[in-house]
């Protein structure tokens, strides 16, 4: 296995889903079974063919470990972005029902947890590292089946 493709293929594609799975409007696609995280699992595999210049099959484990990498690292950014954009997209919200039904939102002792930076932030990274992993790991083992590579077939003598 090609470290330096698993590890280049694994910092793009986990960079991309954090960002797409955090911004306010694209992360609504994470509410369709976390799409953002396993279609990046699938473009995760597709860098590692790209960047490990083999031509035989991808392995499920090599497809395994990319999409494990991937999910990873979009883990640790998406929990950093959810501390910065978090209660940004809290105060919007919360301005946008007001305006809708004249009250704000009234969740009790839980309002402080969304609006302060570092409430949510530890449970959010142990939910993410779980999830974007087990997401990841599907998304790489779907890479391995789309992008499957040339097959070795055997010369025949005629």
């Amino acid at each position: 296995m090609n470290t330096r493709a698993l590890l280049l293929s694994g910092l793009i594609a986990g960079v991309l889903m954090a960002v797409f799975s955090e911004l306010p409007i694209l992360s609504i696609a994470n509410c369709c079974l976390c799409l953002w995280i396993w279609a990046g699992g699938i473009f995760a595999v597709f860098l590692y063919r790209r960047f490990d210049n083999t031509v035989g099959q991808t392995t499920i484990t090599q497809g395994l470990l990319v999409g494990l990498v991937a999910g990873l690292v979009a883990a640790v950014l998406g929990t950093m972005l959810a501390v910065i954009i978090g209660p940004i997209s809290w105060q919007f919200v919360n301005q946008f029902l007001t305006s809708i039904q004249g009250t704000g939102v009234d969740l009790g002792p839980l309002t402080g947890i969304f609006e302060s930076p570092g409430g949510f932030s530890f449970f959010e990274l142990f939910t993410n590292l779980v999830l974007y992993s087990l997401f990841g790991l599907v998304g790489g083992i779907l890479g391995t089946l789309i992008f499957k590579g040339k097959q070795d077939v055997p010369a025949t003598t005629v």
